[in-house]
């Protein structure tokens, strides 16, 4: 058990690292494995407070994982950029409670797939959104998925959903991707 901590430890002393801007990432995110942490500007998401960043005028958003086990090829710069920074609400869980938090203030529109999903013109409203607001952290570990809930537990970010059902903005935030996958349903193909 010390090792772990000694781990977590780590990770939660990188991830607390000044975060680096969204336009940024593409460049300074490594290909290896890893964890990462998405920070926000304070207020950018109605309802949502997190914690705070000890040195950056940013809070705690997301806490993710890069790869999600033994077998995935998943690197920390495919994940962050390729599919948080430059994918769509189909291939990001981020990007999902994003939009589900933003939808109607944003008078984004949607549509349904197996999932619900931002309209292309929106997708890159939000990849804007992003680019503006939010910055990024990242820490190396070899074995990512076998510290994450452990760091979850350590940050509490308020947007994860996976690990974090005990988090006073678990319901909240549900609550708000089942609005947008209802309206979704309900708006089509």
């Amino acid at each position: 058990m010390v090792t772990l901590t000694v781990h977590v430890d780590a990770v939660v002393a990188a991830l607390h690292s000044p975060p680096v801007p969204v336009p940024d990432a593409a460049e300074a995110v490594p290909a290896v494995a890893g964890l990462y942490a998405w920070w926000g500007r304070f207020g950018a998401l109605p309802g949502i407070s997190g914690p705070r960043h000890p040195t950056a005028p940013v809070q705690l958003l997301y806490v993710g994982i890069a790869p999600n086990g033994s077998t995935s090829r998943s690197t920390l710069r495919s994940r962050v950029v390729g599919d948080h920074i430059r994918g769509t609400t189909g291939s990001s869980t981020l990007r999902r409670s994003l939009a589900a938090l933003l939808v109607e203030q944003q008078a984004w529109r949607s549509r349904w797939t197996t999932r619900p999903v931002l309209v292309n013109k929106d997708e890159l409203a939000l990849s804007d959104w992003m680019a503006q607001t939010l910055h990024v952290s990242w820490a190396e570990h070899p074995e990512p998925w076998t510290v994450e809930s452990a760091v979850i537990a350590e940050l509490e970010p308020p947007l994860n959903q996976a690990e974090n059902r005990g988090h006073p903005m678990h319901e909240f935030v549900a609550a708000a991707r089942r609005r947008w996958r209802e309206e979704a349903k309900a708006a089509g193909r």
